[in-house]
């Protein structure tokens, strides 16, 4: 399995920050996020002892953390928010200064390209971040979460296949235009003419999300919106595994 990257790896210590979150003031239930909190938790040991850090969260379990909270230091949910968030916060902001001043070099990390595990590990994210947003910061953190899960998405299914003749290709930075293009020419035709507006207008709905003074309607639309667009691009490339409307 290849190591995460510095910026998947903050994804994957908000995360954590959140399922305990979640777990800590009800809206998640041990038996229902414990196996995924420990996998993330073996996720984030491993990657921050690379680079000589240690895990912000002392607990290896959602078991763990509602033992600790529960002898009575965090009796309410806010404390509970406000212990997390200072556990996180310094630990997202080291690992933000490494990224920003490449203190760290990992030739293997390198323009990394998007894969669809990595998507599907974005949209867990993504998932977890909505479900724990509380206001109009977290919901605009959904709305970049949202673009940016678009643009891998856009970056990954550029073909040159999907040009048509005559017209010049787009720069291979440009996700938007290469995921046009990829409607264009998998969803053509009248019948799929709606279809085509709903998958582009999701970019800007993720992009006014991102940056608009938007509420929990809006946050819970660009990621449901997004969602579905990865889904759809899945079942119109045919990619194995990708699930199937029941």
């Amino acid at each position: 399995m290849t190591a995460p990257t510095i910026a998947e790896l903050k994804e994957l210590v908000q995360r954590q920050a959140n399922m305990l979150v979640a777990a800590g003031t009800g809206q998640l239930l041990i038996k229902d996020g414990d196996l995924e909190y420990k996998r993330v938790d073996g996720t984030v040991i491993a990657s921050l002892k690379h680079l000589d850090l240690r895990s912000p969260f002392p607990w290896r379990s959602l078991g763990e953390w509602s033992g600790f909270y529960s002898q009575g230091s965090y009796p309410t949910y806010l404390a509970r928010r406000l212990h997390i968030a200072s556990l996180v916060n310094p630990a997202i902001e080291q690992l933000a200064e490494i990224e920003g001043t490449g203190s760290v070099h990992d030739p293997g990390s390198d323009d990394t390209e998007p894969s669809w595990d990595g998507i599907n590990t974005r949209m867990s994210g993504l998932i977890q971040e909505y479900s724990t947003a509380r206001g109009k910061d977290d919901w605009q953190d959904v709305g970049r979460r949202s673009r940016e899960i678009l643009i891998d998405l856009g970056k990954l299914i550029a073909d040159p296949s999907f040009v048509p003749v005559g017209e010049q290709p787009p720069k291979a930075a440009d996700a938007k235009a290469w995921f046009d293009l990829f409607v264009n020419a998998s969803a053509s035709g009248n019948h799929h003419a709606e279809l085509r507006v709903v998958m582009k207008k999701t970019w800007d709905l993720a992009q006014k999300v991102t940056h608009g003074d938007v509420g929990d309607i809006d946050a819970y639309a660009a990621a449901q919106a997004t969602v579905m667009v990865v889904r759809t691009s899945q079942r119109l490339l045919g990619v194995a595994g990708s699930p199937v409307a029941s």
